[in-house]
């Protein structure tokens, strides 16, 4: 086993404890794919989707560019390029795909495509060993950076052909249009074609300058890898593997010595070209160097504590010494039906199209849209923290899509405890709705000789309301209400029973102290058209459903409400008659809503702001009930209080009625904030 051995400059991170400087490598990836229809012929449609000052996202008619920031960390990188890849494929929508692999499908698009990597030192790690050691040198400290990354480009020219094995996955030149059935495949057409091409290919030194000669006097800044080929069988492209490997094997290069000739790296040019061209069916010609290779890179990362590592070294690992496993050898292997490689590409395409569009978000939904608007706005973005959904926005801080700093804490917390929020409005000159707390069934038997006769609706005391709400319309029985009380129970520590006011329930949703959108609340109903039963009116309408709120579920509430009205699943409704299936608006539960702000009386939104400001509510929510939206607030009862919401569902103003394109709430937000 070969004992690693490091030079001038791995002795000296070492005796300086700057280890710790080996996790700091940062990435920027660039992204570029070809867009295509369903047919697989170029798209022609066009897709104006960002504006024209975004630096990290371009979309053309037949292709999209997406351009992480740049100095992220492995995960940030990996982070960046999926929330990117999310927003970019739901604005895309269902009509085009993107080809998923770094050959052009038709040759007429101007640039290549594929990935760029570009992975860079951390500056401290410079300026720290310039300053211990190689001051003394006599170069200056940009010729020592440069002499540092130039030892790294040498050491990974030599590596080339291990990178081309492990992730080559371009068997054809699909741009000449030759069928495959007339060629053999190959390991990656597209580094084939790289390696044929420029100085230094595939592996270049770059930085942040217009010109290359810039270099000597300002510096490199970073590597750029244009040699991996995409993962055709990961939506984004890239994958961690690949970002993980260029992070361990630069962290090797640079500490251990190198013995690399120009006649080593003319010979690993040429190995480079033939691995390209292999059979990717066929035992690779490297893989005795490169098992060796690998090893050492295993001994090295496990040495300085390199995360997830053995992870990755167990897939490289599979890759090398199971030729069936490469990227190349897989997609031939499993392209199955599909009697052209093409057209499995275009499947895979199709797949990971559909799986964005349908893919529920692990962020909260209003922390997901808000930063889906801000990459295509091309708006500064920072995830603050993640778990909380706090977000940077432009040096800004949102909270769940729409909270600021600007919020009392103590307020935030009164707007969540129902009962105390009415009470503080109530010395307000606000009507509020008469409501009970109710903590067991002893309370509830005390209570109800008051309740009785009273037409009520049952939900927790404590933030939103869930699917368990119930609404009677007409007054419940103690039965009755003993049952919904006992469900509501299960899910809150506190029941809060509220007597029904009579009127249309509506959200306010304020930003920055004004009102961006007011919703009139329509709870789930359907319309007979005489011929369908109630459950076929009910499937047909969660089919048009465009957001999850909208999809009504038959749970023991909706069941409760149809036995009310005499109405079972096999009942055929009548033309023109609507059928509640419940009688609260409750979010989630197959709701909808109509946009009412520019219809309502500019007399309720004086009432509205006004009501905001006595709460300190900056950005959230009111839910209300006004009788009559056209009829001038002229007195107290006019309007009652119901709720106060810090991170209201922006969904609910996104989807609304009549208007069949989601509405741009995010972009509001984000103007409002600006």
């Amino acid at each position: 086993m070969n004992k690693m051995k490091f030079d001038e400059i791995g002795d000296q991170i070492i005796d300086s404890d700057l280890t710790e400087a080996l996790h700091a490598f940062t990435f920027q990836v660039i992204r570029c794919w070809q867009i295509l229809d369903r047919q697989k012929n170029l798209n022609t449609q066009e897709l104006s989707l960002v504006g024209t000052k975004n630096e990290y996202v371009t979309v053309q008619e037949t292709a999209l560019t997406l351009k992480t920031k740049a100095n992220l960390s492995l995960d940030g990188a990996l982070t960046d390029m999926e929330l990117q890849n999310q927003a970019l494929r739901k604005r895309l929508g269902s009509q085009v795909v993107l080809w998923p692999f770094s050959e052009k499908l038709h040759a007429s698009l101007a640039k290549g495509v594929g990935s760029k990597i570009r992975l860079a030192l951390p500056e401290q790690l410079f300026t720290e060993l310039y300053a211990a050691k190689f001051s003394k040198s006599k170069i200056s400290y940009v010729t020592f950076r440069n002499q540092v990354y130039h030892k790294l480009l040498e050491e990974f020219s030599q590596k080339k052909a291990f990178l081309i094995y492990l992730f080559g996955a371009t068997p054809y030149a699909w741009e000449t249009k030759v069928s495959e059935g007339q060629v053999s495949p190959k390991r990656s057409v597209a580094a084939q074609a790289k390696l044929a091409a420029d100085k230094n290919p595939g592996i270049k030194l770059s930085g942040t300058y217009q010109e290359p000669s810039e270099m000597q006097t300002k510096g490199v800044h970073y590597l750029e890898f244009d040699l991996l080929d995409f993962d055709p069988f990961h939506e984004n492209g890239v994958t961690a593997h690949q970002l993980r490997l260029l992070e361990v094997m630069a962290g090797y290069f640079l500490l251990n010595e190198s013995t690399t000739t120009p006649s080593d790296l003319q010979a690993a040019e040429a190995l480079a070209k033939e691995v390209a061209q292999e059979n990717p069916f066929a035992k690779s010609q490297i893989f005795v160097q490169a098992h060796t290779f690998l090893k050492q890179l295993d001994r090295f990362a496990k040495k300085f504590g390199y995360a997830k590592w053995q992870g990755t070294f167990d897939v490289l690992k599979k890759r090398l010494e199971t030729p069936a496993e490469t990227p190349s050898t897989r997609l031939l292997r499993t392209q199955g039906k599909h009697e052209m490689l093409a057209d499995y590409g275009a499947f895979l395409a199709q797949n990971y199209q559909e799986a964005a569009l349908l893919k529920v978000p692990s962020r909260d939904k209003n922390t997901q849209t808000i930063l889906d608007e801000a990459i295509i706005s091309g708006l500064s973005y920072q995830e603050v923290m993640p778990s909380q959904g706090i977000v940077e926005l432009d040096g800004k801080l949102l909270k769940r899509g729409i909270q600021t700093t600007k919020e009392s804490a103590i307020m935030t917390e009164l707007w969540q405890q129902k009962q105390l929020a009415k009470q503080y409005l109530s010395g307000q000159a606000v009507n509020t709705s008469q409501a009970w707390i109710v903590n067991n069934r002893q309370e509830l038997k005390q209570l109800y000789p008051t309740l009785k006769g009273k037409a009520v609706i049952v939900k927790n005391a404590l933030g939103d309301s869930k699917a368990q709400t119930q609404l009677f319309r007409l007054p419940p029985t103690q039965a009755e209400l003993t049952h919904a009380f006992e469900k509501q129970a299960k899910e809150t520590g506190q029941v809060m029973i509220e007597q029904v006011v009579q009127g249309s329930v509506y959200r306010a949703l304020v930003v920055n102290d004004e009102i961006i959108s007011l919703v009139e609340r329509i709870p789930a109903n359907v319309v007979g058209d005489g011929r369908s039963t109630l459950k076929e009116l009910i499937n047909r309408k969660n089919t048009r459903a465009r957001a999850e709120f909208e999809t009504i579920t038959l749970g023991e509430v909706e069941r409760e409400t149809l036995k009310a009205q005499g109405l079972k699943l096999e009942s055929v409704i009548p033309r023109g008659i609507q059928i509640l299936l419940r009688y609260d608006a409750t979010f989630n539960t197959g709701s909808q809503a109509y946009e009412v702000l520019d219809e309502i009386d500019s007399s309720y939104l004086t009432e509205l702001k006004r009501l905001a400001q006595a709460l300190q509510l900056h950005d959230g929510a009111l839910d209300v009930i006004i009788p009559n939206i056209y009829q001038p607030y002229t007195e107290q009862a006019q309007l009652t209080f119901l709720n106060a919401h810090a991170y209201p569902a922006l969904a609910l103003h996104e989807y609304v009625l009549l208007q069949p394109k989601r509405r741009p709430i995010a972009q509001k937000i984000i103007e409002r904030f600006n």
